[in-house]
Order: C-alpha cells, then structure tokens, then sequence
C-alpha cells in the first residue's frame, strides 16, 4: 500500500510541475505567428491556370507572372 502511495504521489506531483511549466510558457505569450501567404489563381496567357503563394493580395499580379513564366 505504501509502495502504490509513493508512486502516486511522484505521478501527482509530475503533473502538476507539468501543468505549471506549460501554463507559464502560455502565459508569456511572445510574439505573434504571421499572417498566412495568400492564395492566388492565376489565368495564364497560354490558357493555363496555376494556383500560387503570395505574401499578400497586392502581391499577386507579380507572382502570377513570374508563375506563369515558369510553367511555360
């Protein structure tokens, strides 16, 4: 009985230094992830259509050129 006393006690107290660990990670916060690229489809002038990444939505003329080029 002692045994099964120790060994719960050794499991209980993991936990709890496991959740203060990670509640203290969480609470710092840091620095937040950036906004996902955007999706572009692109219509190519040879009749092709290619979907691609871009950093932002005034950036998808220039990258479904440089797209475009390269599927060519």
């Amino acid at each position: 009985m002692r045994k099964a006393l120790r060994i719960a006690g050794i499991v209980s107290v993991f936990l709890v230094m496991t959740l203060a660990v990670s509640s203290s990670m969480a609470a710092r916060g840091g620095k937040p992830a950036p906004p996902p690229p955007v999706l572009c489809g692109c219509a190519c002038p040879d009749g092709s259509f290619v979907i691609t990444h871009a950093p932002d939505a005034d950036s998808c003329p220039s990258v479904c050129e440089a797209a475009c080029n390269n599927t060519m």
